[in-house]
């Protein structure tokens, strides 16, 4: 630009401030501001523009200057895009649109949705970007269409006032000849406005097509790139999938072998060598897990259950289960849970698991020598549904402001040094966000440096029709709860209390050595199985069914050290013949397997033997095959490498169900 130009529009602008100021006009002195901040823009004077606009952006807000709002966040889009903070860039953005979209600002959301659409191919996110450009054609033809037509209509207008002087002059002119020529002249005329007009919409038609002809070029290279982007997912789905089951069989060498080692009442040195392995071997085993979870909700292949299933229990059965790590680093858990949420909701209580376990696992890992409150309450309920408020807060390092927002991005931690000192890939929380939008919530944070951090989040869940059922029968045993009134009702784990939700935090449960172990595994429901004695586990008969030797030797060693007799079996074939011509108590059926498969093997024992429990003890990834191993005919799945505790508690399990004791 002039450098005298610019500086006339400063001076312009700099008293036409004066003047606003003199006058109060805050509503155009703020329009003023938005344009001195374009100025900037458009000298490249980026840094100013962006504080100006900054500045600007929440008075526009609360004056109601919508309109000028959209633009200044559209303007912060375009300068942090050219300074390179991407990470912010994005999100004025799509606030631009979101309040564009609000108030039909459509000369805004033409050039908003164009830039998110390349934004959004930039990103491989190819089905969005195809549909906002659908959005940016809509608008663009509609304002083409109008322009066009107003202009055709203008020069139409003209044509009619231009046929009103000639119809003036024809009428001169045809008294003058006593009407002897004016149909002739009218005819001519009305020819000619018809050309006139066939040509303006013949023009119309040609721009709109050539305007069409240039987005369909466009859609079709974004279509091919997203098929192109669905190959290579795929192509990167199979390779993971395949490669964690390649990484999970050694893995459970290292882990079984370990586990062995360690029953052989080591020395004091070794075991602290055994338990450093058993910890990395659990610690590869976890990160592989959030590896195969993102790539699953990248690949848009998670699906949402919907089951009745007892929260409280759910709560109490994480916390148990993490409070091994709370005590290494000497943290404290403490449960709120409200006694009016029903005592069975309907939802995923595995995804509820998965993001509870990330959300408390993360806030032990950041906290040392402190305090971590798990708080679940019914926040809102309408007819047959209940919405539920999940927090977690500790008392640990916190989060600074400026990385809270890129927290929740895919592989981001706070800081090399927090990569260094507590390890990890940075996919939990990415992993946490992308289930809680599956599942229709948001997840907040609140947090401070050295003052600790509160994650938030609320889910809607459907009451099952059995609630009623459940809490008004109160003879009935409801897993290990016996509820005697439902609003004041404590939870019986192993000495468990449950606290209201708006109680004090001096009466929450404070889950220590001596008030919180593992719950009893009983089923969730009316009736409660028999628990199996280890006298009446002993010297029952298993078939292993397993072609890799090492693994063969591990879980054998296993399972004779708990005074179980075993046999083995190389393939599905043979499994299939031992199933036939011996008694076994129990099978535990790896599924890849040459000659014959796991699967195809139970298939033909079931033709034949419809009683005898049947475990998958495999290494495949468990939540894309669980249905149809139930379907084939397995009683359950142990993954590989497995949990020693589990592992027995599986196998008791299948033992009480099948009645042979």
């Amino acid at each position: 630009m002039n450098s005298n130009l610019l500086k006339e529009a400063e001076i312009a602008i700099s008293e036409t401030q004066i003047i606003l100021a003199q006058a109060r006009d805050t509503d155009m002195s703020s329009i003023l501001q938005l344009q001195r901040a374009e100025l900037d823009l458009k000298v490249k004077n980026y840094s100013k523009a962006k504080e100006t606009l900054e500045q600007l952006l929440p008075t526009l807000i609360n004056s109601k200057q919508f309109y000028a709002a959209a633009k200044a966040q559209l303007d912060l889009f375009r300068v942090t895009s050219i300074t390179g903070e991407y990470l912010i860039s994005k999100d004025y953005l799509i606030q631009s649109i979101r309040l564009s979209e609000k108030y039909d600002f459509n000369t805004l959301l033409k050039d908003s949705y164009l830039l998110y659409s390349e934004l959004l191919k930039e990103e491989e996110e190819f089905e969005k970007s195809i549909t906002y450009l659908e959005r940016y054609t809509v608008i663009y033809n509609e304002e083409t269409t109008a322009a066009q037509n107003t202009a055709s209509i203008n020069e139409f207008n003209k044509l009619i006032k231009e046929n009103k002087a000639l119809t003036v002059s024809n009428n001169e002119k045809t008294q003058k000849l006593k009407g002897n020529d004016a149909s002739y002249i009218l005819l001519c005329i009305f020819i000619t406005l018809l050309s006139l007009l066939a040509l303006s919409l013949f023009k119309n038609n040609k721009l709109r097509a050539k305007s069409n002809q240039v987005l369909e070029v466009k859609n079709s290279a974004l279509i091919d790139e997203r098929d192109r982007a669905k190959d290579a997912t795929k192509i990167k789905t199979d390779f993971l999938s395949t490669i964690t089951h390649e990484l999970r069989t050694p893995m459970y060498a290292v882990t079984g072998l370990t586990h062995l080692l360690l029953e052989k009442d080591p020395r004091n040195d070794q075991k602290e060598h055994l338990e450093t392995l058993q910890s990395s071997g659990e610690y590869l085993l976890s990160l592989i897990d959030n590896i195969l979870d993102f790539n699953k909700l990248e690949a848009n292949k998670v699906e949402l259950e919907t089951i009745p299933f007892d929260l409280h229990k759910r709560v109490n059965d994480i916390c148990s289960s993490l409070k091994g790590q709370a005590t290494d680093r000497n943290n404290n858990l403490h449960i709120h849970y409200d006694d009016s949420i029903p005592s069975r909701l309907q939802g995923d209580p595995v995804k509820i698991s998965q993001i509870l376990i990330n959300l408390i696992g993360n806030a032990i890992k950041f906290t040392k020598d402190g305090d971590i409150q798990i708080r679940v309450h019914k926040a809102n309920n309408r007819t047959g549904k209940c919405l539920i408020n999940f927090e977690i807060e500790d008392n640990g390092k916190g989060i600074s402001e400026e990385k809270q927002t890129a927290i929740f991005e895919n592989f981001t931690q706070e800081g090399s040094s927090t990569t260094r000192e507590y390890g990890g890939t940075g996919l939990g929380l990415a992993i946490v966000k992308n289930l809680v939008t599956l599942m229709g919530g948001d997840i907040h944070l609140k947090s401070k440096v050295n003052g600790g951090s509160k994650f938030s989040f609320e889910v809607w869940f459907e009451l099952p029709d059995s609630n009623k059922f459940y809490d008004e029968n109160q003879h009935l045993d409801i897993s290990e709860n016996k509820r005697t009134n439902p609003t004041t009702t404590e939870t019986n784990i192993n000495n468990v209390l449950k606290t209201p939700a708006n109680n004090t935090a001096n009466s929450s449960t404070k889950m220590d050595e001596n008030k919180l172990q593992k719950p009893e595994t009983a089923k969730e429901g009316v009736l409660n199985e028999k628990q199996a004695t280890p006298t009446e586990l002993s010297n029952k008969k298993i078939l292993i069914v397993e072609d890799n030797k090492i693994n063969q030797m591990i879980t054998r060693k296993i399972l004779e050290g708990k005074n179980f007799s075993c046999e083995v079996a190389n393939n599905g074939e043979e499994a299939v013949q031992a199933a036939k011509s011996k008694k076994y108590d129990l099978i535990l059926m790896d599924i890849h397997m040459p000659i014959k498969d796991g699967k195809q093997a139970t298939i033909e024992i079931r033709t034949f033997d419809r009683e005898i429990p049947i475990i998958a003890l495999t290494a495949v990834t468990i939540n894309e095959s669980e249905k149809e191993f139930y379907q084939i005919g397995f009683d359950d799945i142990i993954p590989k490498p497995f949990k020693m505790d589990e592992f027995f508690e599986k196998i008791q399990k299948a033992f009480t169900n099948y009645e042979v004791l």
